[in-house]
Parts: C-alpha cells; structure tokens; sequence
C-alpha cells in the first residue's frame, strides 16, 4: 500500500509541472516523497490559508498500515492547512453541501453528480490559466457531456465496477450480475446504497439500457431490487472493507480501485469483471462556488491526484 500511495503522489506531482521538470532538481518533501524544484510550490506559505476537502472515504492514504500520510506532506510542501473529511455517497455530499450545513473548497464528486450540482449552481468554473498541463489528461476523458469544456471540472480517477467474493464461501467464481440475485448466497449478499449503482447492476441484469426511455423501463428495473432485498444482508459503501474482510459477507459489487487499495494480497478474496458489462466510474475535482482561495484549491487538486 505505501508503494501504490508514494505512486499515486509522486505522479501526480510531477504532472503538475511542465515537461522539463524531469531535468530539474528535486525537493524532498519525506523519505518517500520528493517533487522538482522549477515550481513555485510554497507561494502560498505564511497566508495562514485553510483548505476544506470533502472526498470519498479511504481514498486517500493517512499514514496507517505504512502508507503515506498524503495531507501532511502536502501541508509540509506548500504551507497550506488542509481541513480534510470524507462522505460515503454523493448524495451524503450533496445534501450537506446544499443545507448549509458546512462549507467547503474542494468536492470530488462522480459523473452524474457534476451534472446536478453544475446545473444548481454549486461549483465555480476553473481558471485553467493556473493549470496549464490539464491536456495531458487524455482526451477520453476530457470534455464529458455532463461538463463539456471541462469548464467546472477536472477528471480525477476512472474506476470500473465488478464483484468481489469470498472464496471459503463462494465456490465459483462470479461471471454476471445475476449473481447477486442467487438465491444460494441469501444473507451473505451485499448491494451498493446508492441509487445510481444499484440501478445500473439491476438493468445490467436485466439487460436492459442503463438509460431508461419511459417510466416502465424504471419500474421493471425497480421490481427487480425489490426481488434482491429479501437476500441482502445490508446495503452499504464503505461498510464493504470490514465486512468483507472480517468475513461476514459472500460477495458484494466493488469498484475496481477499492478492492486493488484495500483487499489485494488477502488471499480469500477475489475480483471478478469477466463475463459481465462493467460500467465506469469517474471521478472529478471540483471548487464549490463558495470557495475564496481559488488557487489553492486548484494547487491541491494536480498535486494530490
């Protein structure tokens, strides 16, 4: 996990610079850290500046299990506080983000909720001025149609969604999404609590659009969750790492990036996309229209990716 967490940072920091950075000196930030020394990475150092990040839990590494703790080096690097708390859903994100309840710079939202927040006005356009190497991301995932110019977002990590098992209880490997509905495996069934994942599964299974045309296309699709529910254990997020690795549960769908962070080398557990229409997952940084500190959202953004 600390290889993978130093990877992750030491990418995502040398992205931030412009191509000759390689050919440049270094600063070291920890024993495991280092970022090239021909940007201005402390420009915002003794301005007292707090930055609220709202991301996904365990998603970014904290210095437990011998990984790097991501905030602090960032902290140490720019001078910059880092106020960081974590949501399990996009609609948690959501609801609190709109009642009021706190406020903060940087979101990281999925796909299909850039697209409500943008159109309820919530997240404030970027200044690509201060993030001259976003071409380098590749044009794929670039100027989505939920954010067409990229003007409020900028694409963080695709993931791809499968169904993790545990082999002491599953005997053959998972090969559909119908697997989640088999009777056999009653009790020991986990589902995502979310409305969009738990749909798309459902229409795959189902198959069936994932975008539906009429109102009957939903309701089919929504009796087929209620036929799920008697052989689910608990509808959870991030509940998943615990109950799968504690072995309290069979099987459960996963996004890919969970299962390769958190249960990669338990030799009991096993990832399957083989055999079944996996959908995609994409995550994007975001400044919410309140933020004052612009920048140092964005400065947070390209060196914590």
């Amino acid at each position: 996990m600390k290889r993978f967490a130093v990877l992750l940072l030491t990418l995502a920091m040398a992205f931030c610079c412009a191509a000759p950075a390689f050919a440049a000196g270094t600063i070291e930030v920890t024993e495991d850290v280092s970022v090239s020394d021909d940007y201005d990475w402390t420009r915002f150092q003794g301005q007292n500046l707090t930055l609220n990040v709202y991301n996904w839990g365990e998603y970014i590494s904290n210095g437990s299990d011998d990984s790097v703790d991501v905030v602090a080096a960032f902290e140490k690097l720019t001078g910059i506080k880092v106020n960081y708390t974590t949501f399990d859903s996009n609609e948690s994100m959501y609801a609190k983000l709109k009642s009021g309840a706190a406020n903060y710079d940087v979101v990281i939202p999925s796909d299909y909720m850039v697209a409500k927040m943008i159109a309820e006005g919530m997240l404030a356009p970027l200044d690509y001025s201060n993030i001259p190497n976003s071409q380098n991301i590749d044009a794929v995932y670039r100027d989505p149609d939920y954010d067409p110019t990229n003007a409020y977002t900028v694409p963080y990590m695709l993931c791809t969604t499968g169904i993790i098992y545990n082999t002491t209880m599953v005997e053959n490997a998972p090969t559909k999404w119908a697997d989640l509905w088999d009777e056999q495996y009653a009790g020991n069934i986990l589902m995502f609590n979310n409305s969009r994942d738990a749909y798309a599964i459902a229409a795959f299974k189902n198959d069936t659009s994932i975008n539906p045309e009429t109102p009957e296309e939903v309701d089919e699709v929504v009796e087929t969750l209620k036929a799920q529910k008697p052989l689910v254990q608990a509808y959870v997020m991030d509940e998943i790492f615990d109950k799968m690795i504690g072995g309290e549960a069979a099987i459960f769908c996963l996004i890919c990036r969970h299962f390769s962070f958190f249960c990669n080398g338990i030799a009991n557990l096993l990832y399957n996309i083989h055999g079944m229409i996996s959908f995609p997952v994409l995550l994007f940084y975001s400044c919410t229209l309140s933020t004052s500190i612009a920048d140092p959202c964005v400065q947070f953004m390209f060196i914590v990716r």
